[in-house]
């Protein structure tokens, strides 16, 4: 069923009310670059906008769809790097990819 790029919007801002990454679903309104396009990126999820009797509009379906998905999405903190000098006797026994990218073995 196809919904008006207001009502898309608000439904989009609803599913994505808690997400981890900040959004702007202002996006699916504008119609910069959507003409000629004819899809919304948000994140690696495409909505696709279709124009019916002269007005633009989205499938819920793919609204929803898009929303949740990146509600969804989880946030990965990676961890921080440590100087060969500052990490305890445990972490000097590991590999270290950037001492051997830079052709040093490690000591």
């Amino acid at each position: 069923m196809l919904i008006s790029r207001e009502y898309a919007r608000s439904l989009f801002v609803d599913l994505t009310q808690n997400a981890m990454v900040p959004l702007d679903p202002d996006e699916l309104v504008h119609m910069s670059g959507l003409a000629q396009y004819d899809y919304v990126l948000f994140g690696d999820v495409a909505v696709r906008c279709y124009k019916h009797k002269g007005r633009w509009g989205y499938v819920e379906r793919d609204i929803r769809r898009a929303g949740q998905t990146l509600a969804e999405l989880a946030v990965v903190q990676l961890p921080a790097y440590h100087a060969v000098g500052e990490s305890d006797r445990e972490e000097r026994s590991r590999t270290d990819w950037r001492q051997q990218r830079r052709g040093r073995p490690r000591s």
